[in-house]
């Protein structure tokens, strides 16, 4: 009966090990989707201001690129509402290093 009970507790720590361990892969899985989603959004917003500016000023200098890599999502949206209004390409750049 021991070795019943003994085979039993461990076959049960196994399987919750197994489910366990499943459950992490599934949730790191899904935490990467998400992830690699927002940075793809967050590219393409970068990838926009760039575009606006380029076609209002000419070239960007290249710490522009640099600090956009730094935003959050929330502060792209503001950056690309500003890049549509700036008045010239050093009054946002100004702006735009100013912003934390």
């Amino acid at each position: 009966i021991e070795q019943g009970i003994e085979r039993g507790i461990m076959q049960g720590i196994e399987q919750g090990i197994e489910r366990g361990i499943m459950q992490g892969i599934e949730q790191g899985i899904e935490q990467g989707i998400e992830q690699g989603i927002e940075r793809g959004i967050e590219q393409g917003v970068e990838q926009s201001i760039v575009r606006i500016l380029r076609r209002r000023f000419g070239d960007v200098p290249p710490a522009v690129p640099a600090k956009l890599e730094q935003l959050t999502l929330p502060d792209l949206e503001t950056v690309l509402d500003e890049a549509s209004v700036a008045t010239d390409l050093e009054t946002f750049v100004g702006w735009l290093t100013a912003v934390p």
